[in-house]
């Protein structure tokens, strides 16, 4: 029964799968069925575009025909399979299975049929044979697959159809989806009215959105085999024209501020319409930023409206406030900080940053829907403090090499800590014994003067550094500078030099050099300025000349005038500028070499008598001269011919002078020059000694020894070109000095000397140190001698000097009796006495003495630096009046010949007192060279000027005078009540004299306890001019034989102001004492020249200054940096230099 059951279960299973495989078949034939119709009426509708109606045949049939084969194909297999309905039986199936297995065909049959029986057959009927007989049959079956006989290669071919048809159109599909979509949809909908699609169609930006206020470039193409030639946008009613770029057409919209609907139209076809959406872009509206410098700037706050761009000092603090519109946050990235992302209330961000670092700086604000899509870019200038800038100029005192001024300016950015002068030693030369200082400097040490601490931005300072202070020898060298700190609180102060500068002081070498051009441009000077005097008098005498001939003054008299004052202002100019070269020389020369005290006495006489040399009185007469000139009347005539007469004689009185002064020049230039080549010598003769003691020592090698010998050797011969080219000046002198013969000394030493490098080059050291030390000794002695020489001269010239002085002396006070006795006797002559014929030789032969004594005397001048400058000019106003008097001899002009008589006298006693006061002088010098011993010009002297006599000592002389004058008096008034005779009178007029020139020595003691009572500026010296200015008058008084009551008045009153000055004398003795020996250090002011220059550019920025100038920052800096170069330095009337 198992056998039977599992036989039609293997049939049903074969009906089932029978069923299934036409059910494949079905589907794969309905699929490419369906492809192949859809495809194809999808054709004939791209190809056909039916109405509706042929749409609708299309669809029905397609829809009709697929339906029934799909219930065919599809649903029939399904329902059979499903046994659904009448499907395939047993026998059916075995034929089937039989068609496939013959072999089985019958069989499977046979046993179906038994089966049947054996159901149809009775329930008692033994059916036992029939059951094993199907059970027989059925085995046998058993083992045969029934679902073999299925064609499931039919199947597969229709496979292999069904594929390529679906692949074909999945293709078509995929290459052209609208050959196939588009016709298929217009028949799926074939109740619904297509019109005919278009040839192309437009595609335009995927992306239609644009930030505001941002142009946007609008982008379209066609799809489709047509490309348009013309494209337009659509806006409104605004039509604008695509630019075409290939196949593309391409428009730009500026600037977009809000939506914009538009479309495309061209070759008949318009799209639809597409918005072009404007996104709100982050705006910045407002900006404000304060900037707060460092307090130390000393500047103001400041606020900036919409201003980004910013120039600040370092360390200022930087505060933005910055409002904006649709904004969700800002950054601000500044250079050198983080950037730092600012959350703002209502639009507004604040923000602040201390500035550092210089360079561009950014604000950027953001939002959701552009995020940050533009920047505003500024520049942040920090402005680092700079170092200070200073300038110095300096100036040296023409006169005083060792006194510096400075004017100097500093400037900065906003202010300055301090400012010093700065000075150290590079090199330290041999210090005497004498100098006060305890030791050397020490080197590279850099020692500091604090200055006051400048004011402001800029400031101008003056300084005065005097490097005598220092003790400056010759050897060291000095370097100074200035040092400005500014008032940094970030970095430090600081610090900048000025440049450097050095000082040293000048060799001996180098001063005598400059010494030398300075004495030759003198001396060329004096040689113009005597030339120039000399045509100036022959100029002033054709003039006369010219004069007197006319009756009156035509233009070129006038002419002829105005060239000779012009004449004479050139030369009393080229006289003022010789005196200050002159004094400028000596002060140049004695600053770093002091010359002896009598080298210094006979300098500072030198200097008088140039300063002299042009007097008061020619100087009164051009200038009356003048004066005559610019009146220039008729009557002016005779006036100016006797002032020419009169300046003629001061004239000539001015060539002696200059004269006299040349001379006297040469001679001090000889003796310093020859001191000078004294000391050298025996400074070489110490070296000499030195080198010959080192050679004895061997302690040096043989080759320095011999370079140093030869470097003596020359410095030898250096000294003895000098003392060759002395012997040729002293030999152009008017009285030329003594010398000594040197040709047999100079030529034993330079054979010595000579011999000795000889030896030391071939190591003979002691025949070379034998010969070296008396080379030394032969010139000690050779400088002995040459020093004793000058002593000898010196005295003997001066003692010859004396007596020649004394001898001219008596003459003149003779001369001055002889003249005064003619005078007398001519008053008691007439016109008509034969004797008036003899006055007039004795004027005449008085005249010839005059005469001799005025060559004698100029020929003394020349030599005795002593005498008063006027000595020339009175003589000459001696031989000028006997000229005028001898001239009235002719018309018997008795008043005209006693009136110059009287000038004579005057003159003589003038001359007289002068001559007296030399020789006064030349004794004090004398005297002062008697005690001590020794060579030098000064040995009993200490080197210092003697100081005048106290007042009380003045005030014992004076009273001493005055009684003499008293008794005087007396014996005046007895002769003029007695009657005198000649003899006596002669004696009064000699004791007059006597007394005049005593109260002329006292005068001039007065004058020097004044100059030096007003040496500190006290003033106190005040009342001793006043008393030497009565003395004067007293002298005057005396010279002019005019003793009255008043003049013994004088005398009282005199010595009463003297007892008073020696009171005063001695209360300030007493003060004097109290006093702290602790001196301070005044402050100097500049010199006169310096401030005149200062003061002038001052002005001009002053000027420069009112033009009104509204400039602020960098500009306004720039403005006052050019003025102050332009002040270069402004003095201030109450500053005083700092020192």
């Amino acid at each position: 029964m198992s056998q039977r059951g599992s036989l039609l279960q293997k049939l049903d299973d074969f009906i089932r799968a029978y069923y299934l495989n036409q059910l494949i078949n079905g589907v794969l034939r309905w699929l490419a069925v369906l492809v192949c119709s859809g495809i194809g009426f999808a054709l004939i509708e791209s190809v056909g575009h039916f109405g509706i109606a042929g749409r609708t045949v299309l669809f029905w049939t397609l829809l009709t025909s697929n339906s029934i084969l799909l219930a065919v194909w599809l649903v029939a297999p399904v329902l059979k399979w499903a046994r659904i309905g009448k499907g395939l039986s047993h026998e059916e199936a075995s034929a089937l299975i039989g068609r496939h297995f013959p072999e089985i065909s019958d069989r499977l049959l046979n046993v179906l049929q038994l089966q049947q029986q054996l159901g149809l057959g009775p329930r008692s009927t033994d059916m036992s044979l029939l059951e094993a007989s199907i059970e027989k049959r059925t085995s046998a079956l058993q083992p045969i697959a029934f679902k073999r006989a299925i064609d499931w290669e039919k199947s597969k071919g229709l496979l292999r159809y069904a594929v390529p048809v679906l692949v074909l159109a999945s293709g078509l599909w995929v290459w052209s989806p609208s050959l196939v979509k588009e016709p298929a949809s217009r028949i799926l909908a074939h109740r619904q009215d297509f019109v005919p699609p278009p040839p192309f169609s437009f595609v335009v930006n995927d992306d239609l959105r644009v930030p505001a206020m941002q142009p946007f470039l609008l982008t379209a193409s066609t799809a489709g085999e047509v490309i348009p030639e013309v494209v337009m946008v659509e806006v409104g009613e605004s039509r604008y024209r695509m630019e075409r770029v290939g196949n593309t057409f391409q428009h730009t919209f500026p600037l977009v501020r809000e939506n914009i609907s538009f479309r495309l139209t061209g070759g008949g076809v318009s799209s639809s319409m597409h918005d072009l959406i404007a996104l709100p872009v982050p705006t910045l509206v407002g900006l404000e930023i304060t900037t707060i410098p460092p307090a130390y700037t000393k500047l103001p706050s400041e606020t900036l409206l919409d201003i980004g761009n910013l120039r600040v000092p370092e360390g200022t603090t930087v505060e933005w406030v910055v409002r904006s519109k649709d904004t969700d946050s800002l950054r601000i990235v500044a250079p050198g900080k983080p950037s730092a992302v600012l959350q703002g209330a209502a639009g507004v961000f604040t923000s602040s940053l201390r500035a550092t670092d210089s360079g561009p700086y950014w604000l950027v604000p953001t939002n959701s829907a552009v995020g940050a899509l533009d920047s505003l870019r500024y520049y942040l200038q920090v402005l680092v403090d700079q170092p200070p800038r200073i300038s110095a100029s300096e100036r040296i005192d023409s006169a005083v090499q060792s006194v510096r001024y400075f004017n100097g300016e500093v400037a900065d950015d906003y202010g300055f800590s301090r400012l010093t002068f700065a000075y150290q030693w590079l090199e330290v030369g041999e210090r005497p014994e004498e100098l006060f200082v305890a030791r050397a400097p020490d080197l590279n040490s850099v020692s500091r003067v604090p200055l006051s601490p400048p004011n402001g931005r800029s400031h101008r300072f003056f300084f005065e550094w005097s490097l005598a202070e220092l003790s400056v020898v010759q050897g060291d060298v000095l370097e100074y500078w200035f040092e400005v700190w500014d008032n940094d609180r970030i970095h430090g102060p600081k610090m900048t030099r000025s440049t450097p500068r050095t000082f040293a002081p000048p060799s001996e070498t180098d001063l005598r050099e400059e010494r030398n051009q300075a004495n030759a441009d003198i001396e060329e000077q004096m040689q113009q300025a005597r030339e120039s005097a000399a045509e100036l008098r022959e100029e002033m005498e054709e003039l006369r000349r010219q004069l007197a001939e006319d009756s009156e003054i035509d233009w070129k008299d006038e002419r002829a005038m105005e060239e000779l004052m012009k004449k004479q202002e050139e030369l009393r100019a080229n006289l003022d500028e010789l005196q200050q070269q002159n004094s400028q020389k000596d002060e140049r020369s004695n600053e770093f070499n002091p010359e002896e005290e009598r080298i210094l006495e006979k300098q500072e006489r030198l200097q008088e008598l140039m300063e002299q040399v042009m007097s008061e009185e020619l100087k009164t007469m051009y200038e009356e001269m003048q004066r005559l000139m610019d009146e220039m009347d008729p009557e002016s005539l005779e006036q100016i011919q006797e002032q020419l007469e009169n300046m003629q004689v001061d004239q000539e009185s001015l060539e002696k002078e200059l004269d006299r002064a040349l001379e006297q020049f040469k001679q001090l230039e000889y003796e310093v020059k020859m001191e000078e080549a004294i000391e050298d010598l025996k400074d070489l003769a110490d070296k000499q000694q030195d080198l010959a003691q080192q050679t004895r020592d061997e302690d040096v090698p043989s080759d320095s020894l011999k370079a140093e010998q030869d470097t003596l050797n020359e410095a030898f011969k250096e000294i003895q070109e000098r003392l060759d080219h002395l012997e040729k000046d002293n030999q152009e002198l008017e009285n030329p000095n003594a010398t000594m013969d040197r040709a047999e000394e100079r030529e034993s030493i330079e054979q010595k000397m000579s011999e000795s490098s000889d030896q030391l080059e071939q190591e003979k050291n002691k025949k070379a140190s034998q010969q070296q030390q008396q080379a030394s000794d032969e010139m000690q002695q050779m400088a002995e001698q040459m020093e004793s020489m000058m002593q000898q001269q010196s005295e003997e010239s001066l003692e010859v000097d004396m007596d020649a002085l004394r001898a001219l002396l008596e003459n003149i006070i003779d001369l001055s009796f002889d003249e005064e006795g003619l005078m007398q006797a001519l008053r008691t002559t007439s016109d008509n006495d034969p004797a008036y014929v003899l006055h007039g030789q004795t004027q005449r032969r008085l005249k010839d003495d005059a005469r001799m004594v005025e060559d004698s005397l100029f020929e003394l001048s020349l030599r005795i630096p002593q005498l008063a400058p006027a000595v020339n000019r009175e003589i000459g106003l001696i031989n000028h009046h006997m000229e005028q008097a001898l001239g009235g001899f002719g018309d018997r002009e008795t008043d005209l010949i006693t009136s110059n008589q009287q000038y004579v006298m005057t003159s003589f006693n003038n001359l007289a007192l002068m001559l007296d006061d030399a020789l006064q002088q030349m004794q004090q010098d004398m005297a002062q060279k008697q005690p001590g011993s020794g060579n030098c010009e000064n040995p009993g002297g200490n080197g210092k000027p003697k100081p005048a006599p106290s007042a009380g000592d003045i005030k014992k002389m004076q009273q001493s005078l005055s009684e003499r004058l008293q008794k005087m008096k007396e014996m005046m008034g007895e002769g003029a009540n007695a009657g005198s005779d000649g003899r006596q009178q002669r004696q009064l007029s000699k004791e007059l004299a006597q007394m005049a020139a005593q109260q002329a020595a006292l005068r001039q003691m007065a004058e020097k306890k004044a100059q030096e009572l007003n040496t500190d500026g006290s003033g106190d010296g005040t009342s001793m001019s006043d008393i030497a200015k009565e003395m004067e008058e007293i002298e005057r008084d005396l010279v002019n034989k005019e003793v009255t009551i008043e003049t013994l008045e004088r005398q009282q009153e005199l010595l009463v102001r003297l007892l008073e000055a020696e009171k005063a004398e001695m209360t300030r003795g007493e003060d004097d004492k109290r006093k702290s020996t602790t001196g301070s250090q005044n402050l100097a002011t500049a010199p006169a020249p310096l401030l005149e220059y200062l003061e002038q550019k001052a002005r001009e920025a002053e000027w420069l200054r009112t033009i009104p100038l509204e400039l602020q920052g960098y500009y306004r800096d720039r403005v006052n940096d050019y003025f102050n170069n332009l002040d270069d330095i402004k003095p201030a009337p109450e500053l005083q230099p700092e020192r």
